[in-house]
């Protein structure tokens, strides 16, 4: 079901998800005052597989109208402030492919797989849903989904510059991937936290990224409402 407005997405059940307990405990505490929307919590676990799957299960078993995807995210742009939160234009599986003499060379480039099969546009999975990210009011960005933490500079200055990367998550494109096929209205809302590479955890902003989420999820929520 796809929605054109955001007066439509009213009587719904909504699905909200978070790799882990910490990223989602915020917002069960909240009292949410659209009444006539059902929200749903789950964890889905760390990492693209586990997050495909319990996705995958979570819409099989809920068949919700629309899933929020909440979290945090290391940002490679210094503009973006740590503490604040953003919405996911488009996301990116940035470590499938190898690293040869001449650089990185990821599955489209391979020619393993088209860059434009379903739901990839020009190797990205795009999120179209143009009303709930004007809705969210946060900046658009774009991002990568990798297995790891990224700490190397080499594969730092590949993500940002080869990919023209915003944020870093390990989950993201998961969310993108299956909604975008299972045709289900989505929006991934992550808070800024740390610059991507910067080890020293007294500069992150952990609970400060983990407010700005949830607070922006929370406002998201409130505004799916009968007029």
């Amino acid at each position: 079901m796809v929605f054109d407005r955001i007066d439509e997405l009213c009587r719904m059940n909504v699905l909200v998800i978070a790799a882990t307990e910490r990223e989602i405990a915020g917002i069960k505490e909240i009292p949410l005052t659209q009444k006539t929307v059902k929200v749903h919590f789950a964890v889905t676990g760390v990492g693209l597989m586990p997050s495909t799957y319990a996705i995958m299960q979570q819409i099989t078993s809920l068949k919700p109208d629309m899933v929020i995807q909440l979290g945090i995210a290391g940002s490679f742009d210094p503009s973006l402030m740590l503490g604040t939160a953003v919405s996911v234009r488009s996301e990116i599986v940035a470590d499938m492919g190898v690293f040869e003499r001449d650089g990185y060379h990821d599955i489209f480039e391979l020619g393993l797989t088209d860059k434009n099969i379903p739901p990839f546009e020009q190797g990205a999975i795009v999120n179209h849903h143009d009303h709930l990210i004007a809705a969210a009011a946060l900046p658009a960005v774009a991002a990568v989904s990798v297995n790891e933490i990224s700490s190397n500079p080499h594969k730092i200055a590949l993500f940002a510059n080869q990919y023209k990367a915003d944020i870093e998550s390990m989950e993201g494109a998961a969310l993108h991937y299956v909604c975008a096929l299972q045709q289900i209205p989505f929006i991934q809302i992550r808070g800024i936290s740390n610059l991507v590479g910067e080890r020293d955890k007294a500069k992150w902003k952990i609970p400060e990224s983990l407010l700005a989420a949830t607070n922006a999820c929370v406002n998201l929520i409130n505004k799916l409402q009968l007029p």
